[in-house]
């Protein structure tokens, strides 16, 4: 009974992760693609200011081939809001560990544990 019970406690707790990850992707983008249309108008389409914030999340020097514009916008983000971008990029990370997680633990539940 027990196994079962610890079985649960860790699938719903990765399935809350992982949940909570990618709330976090979506409302940190939002929050800094407005601030990129505050900055400058020129970032009221969605698609041109989330370029700049995905440019600037990513870690390194800007590579690719980008407008101006865009990498103005990507190191305006860097310096203006680092610790937005650093939560960005861990719940990039989760999002992409915990559906792993989950298939690993259901995996090991059904094979090795038989609560499934």
């Amino acid at each position: 009974m027990a196994k079962v019970v610890v079985f649960w406690i860790m699938l719903g707790g990765l399935a809350f992760a992982f949940a909570l990850a990618v709330q976090m992707r979506m409302m940190i983008a939002l929050v800094l693609r407005r601030a990129l249309k505050a900055w400058n108008p020129a970032f009221e389409d969605r698609a041109k200011a989330n370029e700049a914030v995905m440019l600037a999340a990513a870690p390194g020097v800007f590579e690719g081939d980008f407008d101006v514009e865009t990498k103005a916008a990507a190191e305006h983000l860097r310096s203006t809001y680092p610790n937005p971008l650093s939560h960005l990029r861990t719940a990039r990370r989760y999002s992409l560990i915990t559906p792993v997680l989950l298939i690993v633990v259901m995996a090991v539940g059904r094979a090795v544990l038989g609560v499934i």
